[in-house]
């Protein structure tokens, strides 16, 4: 009796012991992926939110440079540089945009065989999140608008240059050149953005 007691006392504790282990490590790849996809997801919202503080921080910049009446050299080398700034912004939040509507999954559920098959053979698949939201929509609608703004400075500055002058020309190409990668770019994904309909 002594030894059939000691048996059942030692066989308990492991096979307590051995159900615990073999879930913990079912479940650690699964945690880890989570955890990585918080991060992700973190940093991008973070990129994004330091591009809208910059769009924002320009607009205010070049408020206050339409006060003064500066000679079209300067103007054109200043357009240059607020085009610069205002592309590398805009890269930022597309790349923050794409990244976060990337970690969701296509919106298929409930959707018909057909409207899937659209989907499926579709060049841009219906993603959920960032995709649906206004506000971005309007963020592309302001970097879109600073950049036409932009590129009126510079058109500004080109008409009043001296013809001899090519490095306040060559401000005023550059300028307008990154303007309108902007503005390309905010149209692209903002297109990409619009919510699609089906009709059966």
């Amino acid at each position: 009796m002594i030894v059939g007691a000691t048996n059942a006392i030692t066989k308990a504790p492991l096979t307590e012991r051995t159900a615990p282990a073999s879930h913990s490590t079912g479940d650690a790849p699964s945690d880890a992926l989570s955890r990585l996809g918080n991060l992700t997801e973190s940093a991008a919202h973070s990129r994004k939110a330091f591009a809208e503080e910059r769009l924002k921080q320009l607009r205010e910049q070049m408020s206050k440079l339409m006060l003064f009446d500066l000679e079209p050299r300067a103007l054109a080398g200043q357009s240059a540089q607020f085009a610069r700034e205002l592309r590398a912004a805009a890269e930022d939040f597309s790349a923050a945009f794409e990244a976060l509507a990337g970690i969701r999954q296509p919106e298929t559920t409930g959707l018909s065989l057909a409207q899937q098959a659209y989907l499926d053979i579709d060049d841009e698949p219906l993603t959920a999140g960032p995709t649906a939201n206004a506000a971005d929509l309007e963020t592309m609608e302001s970097f879109a608008s600073t950049a036409q703004q932009i590129d009126s400075m510079a058109e500004r500055a080109g008409g009043r240059l001296d013809p001899r002058d090519d490095a306040g020309r060559s401000f005023a190409i550059d300028a307008r050149k990154a303007a309108a990668g902007v503005v390309n770019l905010m149209t692209r994904i903002s297109n990409a953005a619009a919510p699609r309909s089906f009709y059966w």
